[in-house]
């Protein structure tokens, strides 16, 4: 309940659009599913496979920024998605089931990338000191039933300090 607070939208035509602004933004884009229709997830890591090539999650180096495209659980990923992506990934499993629901996969990605993460980079999180008081604001924003009084009240407040 809430989560959406934290939800930055945005929509893209095509696959191809989508891809070509995450990769502008410094991210790789790997694929889990082979089909159509996808939830991008995000997480980071550092994809040094080769294109197509197919790895094991707890093989992946999570340390850099990665979007996942998670496939719609009855159809998958589209072609041309998986055309695109840097690299195709899974969740190895054992047993008689060859596939998980699909929150279920993306929370078992999410788990796994940010303890990968933590364990490679030393520390949970890599935000600079103002991308923190950036995410601080949001937050507040988001979650504030006056969030302009907060902003106005600040103004004032940063405004009234001796520079």
């Amino acid at each position: 309940m809430g989560a959406e607070k934290w939800l930055d939208i945005e929509l893209w035509d095509t696959p191809q659009e989508c891809f070509e602004v995450l990769k502008s933004r410094g991210y790789r884009i790997a694929t889990t599913h082979v089909g159509m229709d996808a939830l991008l997830i995000w997480t980071y890591a550092l994809l040094t496979f080769c294109c197509y090539a197919q790895v094991s999650i707890y093989d992946m180096d999570w340390s850099c920024p990665t979007a996942i495209v998670v496939g719609n659980e009855s159809r998958g990923i589209s072609d041309e998605a998986l055309e695109l992506s840097d690299l195709h990934c899974s969740i190895p499993m054992k047993g008689m089931v060859d596939s998980f629901n699909v929150s279920v996969a993306a929370g078992i990605l999410m788990h796994h990338a940010l303890c990968d993460h933590a364990s490679r980079l030393g520390c949970h999180g890599d935000l600079t000191s103002e991308e923190k008081q950036i995410l601080l604001a949001e937050f507040l924003l988001r979650h504030s039933k006056s969030a302009i009084s907060i902003a106005q009240d600040y103004a004032k407040r940063k405004a009234s300090m001796p520079l």
